[in-house]
């Protein structure tokens, strides 16, 4: 036993280092848990599936509306950079919204009337949900963009942006006739 030890302290060391290693069981056990949650799909907006539809009708438009805004900027007709942030910001939040909220199951054709969204979406879920990233990737870097006042960037981010629309519309939807 060293001179700065005694049996007082070891118990008392012992007791300490027992409180950490419970702590921290108990801070894994909790992230593990929050981790766990976190990589659950988020509910869909509503348990009805005609609601569902129709709330990413809405998104969907709020999301033309804002390139519109966008666009104005882009080919110089009186579009100006706050119309850009704030079409980048509602681009950002309904990009966040899409999977799988606004797409659950038996909301597509031949499930709910007017409803434009192919069963390719729930057959190919995967290049789905790939597609739909790259639309959170695509409008994220055009709310940085937008923020900078890059009019190159910004062009160059609403091309992404275009592009990644494009792909779901292209794939995933089928237009009203």
């Amino acid at each position: 036993m060293s001179g700065f030890e005694t049996r007082g302290t070891n118990q008392q060391n012992g007791d300490f280092f027992r409180k950490v290693v419970i702590a921290c069981a108990a801070a894994a056990a909790l992230a593990g848990a929050a981790s766990a949650a976190g990589a659950q799909s988020p509910q869909p907006v509503s348990s009805d599936p005609t609601a569902v539809v129709k709330d990413r009708e809405t998104t969907m438009k709020s999301m033309g509306d804002a390139m519109k805004k966008i666009s104005a900027y882009v080919k110089n007709e009186g579009g100006t950079i706050d119309g850009v942030r704030e079409g980048a910001s509602a681009i950002g939040q309904a990009s966040h919204k899409i999977v799988p909220n606004l797409f659950p199951a038996a909301t597509g054709i031949g499930n709910i009337e007017g409803s434009e969204a192919k069963p390719e979406i729930w057959q190919q879920w995967g290049q789905f949900e790939q597609a739909a990233t790259r639309l959170v990737t695509a409008s994220d870097g055009l709310s940085s963009a937008a923020q900078g006042e890059d009019r190159a960037a910004i062009v160059r981010q609403f091309g992404q942006v275009g592009q990644a629309c494009g792909g779901c519309h292209d794939n995933f939807r089928q237009k009203k006739s």
